[in-house]
């Protein structure tokens, strides 16, 4: 099952997303949008390699010389959606959270996501951005462990800012450098 998903996500969905972004560059803040919210958001996570699509979208960007401004702005938006999602899930459900399907299937990660978040604080979040395994994870036991909601806002507004821009402007960057128009 997972061969045929990987195939039909490397051999079919990713060149169509490519076309449709060289095509139609206005639809860079949907595609970027969907991609950092599937990334972000606690169970969709583990399915969508979303880290992958951005990297893609920012080198579809840099070839076709086009703005990455719309593309950062749905990352942005997308990401910061997602995890504060994830983060109102772990509030309301709290460790009920581990009965619940498909929650259950992931107690490991979610047990590493709690040690994670205890040991760092706020910081967890900012830092669980960058760090895949926990990207989706530490929002949810942030919820869980009643973090206050702006502190929780802040670092996920700031870590999806420069996320984001680290995801899609260095290989866009790189790309048009080396097919100038």
């Amino acid at each position: 099952m997972f061969h045929q998903f990987f195939h039909w996500f490397f051999h079919e969905l990713t060149p169509w997303v490519t076309s449709l972004a060289q095509a139609h560059p206005i639809w860079c803040f949907p595609i970027a949008f969907v991609v950092a919210f599937s990334e972000s958001f606690v169970g969709v996570s583990f399915i969508i390699p979303g880290t992958f699509l951005l990297i893609t979208l920012g080198a579809v960007i840099g070839a076709s010389h086009i703005s990455v401004i719309p593309a950062w702005a749905g990352a942005v938006i997308g990401s910061v959606l997602g995890d504060w999602i994830s983060y109102w899930i772990g509030f309301h459900y709290h460790h009920q959270i581990l009965h619940i399907w498909p929650f259950r299937n992931y107690e490991n990660h979610l047990e590493k996501g709690l040690h994670f978040f205890h040991r760092f604080g706020t910081w967890a979040i900012f830092l669980g951005r960058f760090l895949g395994p926990f990207r989706a994870t530490v929002p949810l036991v942030a919820g869980m462990s009643e973090l206050e909601f702006w502190p929780f806002q802040i670092a996920n507004t700031a870590s999806a800012l420069l996320w984001a821009f680290a995801l899609l402007t260095p290989v866009g960057a790189a790309v048009r450098h080396l097919m100038p128009s």
